[in-house]
């Protein structure tokens, strides 16, 4: 029996099931990010905190490919037809990845630019329709592949607009060292870099509130050895900010091992994967809930020359060491399977479950598939 479903109702119910199942305990979602330096290179650190199983990959992202942009809107309303546009890229990268090639949650390009993201529910991304729009998983590879720094990302920022089902802020840093957050509040962007930027961080609040945060624990930010444990995990913010200090001020430790420390020290309990790039040295350590043995991709090893050839490492692989060497060839039903994976965690509801999903997998895996070598 077919079932009619009108399609705005339906497009609604997508909506409405999508946002209620973002809508958890924030706790449990509690994502973080930060760079710092010290006397030889520059970190960025990134835990990826969910409620749900998490799979992913590591993808090796060529220069050179034609790509074109996919929305959230054309895909569950498909009567709509977007701004469509093209580009080719400029950077190949490294980046990791929940839904196969492409879909990307953060990354480091060639150039030594990062960007990744995390939640933030206050979002409400611009609306122009006069204006690209793009999936944000896709934004996120589309900034990799075109900009080499942060000032070149804001500078560009305008020109392409996110869609997408994710409430999601920014964080952004270069090879020189400058960082920069990017929210969407009220339909309006919002960047902090430079003085705007004092703290080097960023969680799952907006920005602003952070800041007013520590000013609470300003006392805290003096101790010699704090107890973490008396601040909540929700001020996650305080306790990086506080680690960050106490590297530069008094440790030996190697930047790599002490950042690596901080993301353990970061772990609420809901850490799915944790990330750390060596910015100048052009490296990526990592490790999962389902393996934490840490391992390590040297950008070095990597040919970015355009390729219709993606090469992938499976993130949750349980092997500790250099896996430069590891990486296989991403076949299309292999790709397809991250896209499932990811979704088939995800709780739409029964009618979307049945009718929704399988059109929705089957369209993200598509599109990917046209990006060949120019």
């Amino acid at each position: 029996m077919r079932i009619k479903i009108n399609i705005v109702t339906y497009f609604a119910f997508i909506i409405l099931s999508i946002a209620q199942s973002n809508k958890i305990d924030l706790q449990k979602r509690s994502c973080s990010t930060f760079t710092f330096s010290g006397s030889d290179t520059l970190i960025v650190g990134h835990n990826l905190d969910d409620y749900i199983d998490v799979p992913g990959c590591i993808v090796v992202n060529s220069r050179g490919v034609k790509k074109n942009n996919i929305t959230w809107v054309e895909i569950i309303n498909p009567s709509i037809t977007p701004i469509k546009f093209e580009w080719v890229s400029k950077y190949g990268s490294i980046t990791y990845n929940t839904m196969g090639r492409e879909y990307i949650d953060g990354g480091l390009n060639e150039a030594g630019l990062y960007i990744g993201e995390m939640t933030l529910f206050e979002t409400k991304y611009p609306v122009n329709d006069t204006i690209p729009k793009i999936y944000h998983n896709l934004w996120l590879q589309y900034i990799l592949d075109n900009f080499a720094t942060v000032d070149e990302v804001l500078e560009n920022l305008s020109k392409v607009l996110i869609d997408g089902h994710c409430q999601w802020h920014f964080f952004l840093i270069d090879k020189t060292g400058k960082a920069a957050v990017i929210e969407f509040l009220d339909g309006k962007t919002i960047i902090y870099s430079d003085e705007q930027l004092p703290v080097k961080v960023l969680c799952n609040r907006k920005y602003s509130a952070e800041l007013d945060t520590l000013n609470v624990y300003k006392d805290f930010l003096k101790e010699e050895n704090p107890d973490f444990d008396k601040i909540s995990c929700l001020n996650r913010f305080v306790w990086t900010e506080k680690m960050i200090r106490d590297f530069q001020s008094k440790t030996s430790q190697s930047i790599i091992d002490y950042g690596l420390l901080m993301l353990k020290r970061l772990d609420c309990e809901n850490n799915k994967w944790s990330v750390l790039y060596d910015v100048k040295n052009m490296r990526l350590y990592f490790n999962t809930y389902l393996s934490r043995k840490i391992k390590y991709v040297d950008f070095s090893k990597f040919d970015f020359s355009c390729s219709d050839t993606i090469k992938y490492f499976d993130i949750h692989t349980d092997i500790s060491g250099d896996v430069s060497d590891r990486f296989e060839n991403l076949a299309d039903s292999i790709n397809e399977s991250y896209v499932k994976k990811t979704w088939d965690n995800i709780d739409l509801g029964e009618y979307a479950n049945l009718y929704f999903k399988p059109t929705l997998i089957k369209k993200l895996s598509d599109h990917t598939k046209s990006f060949r070598c120019n």
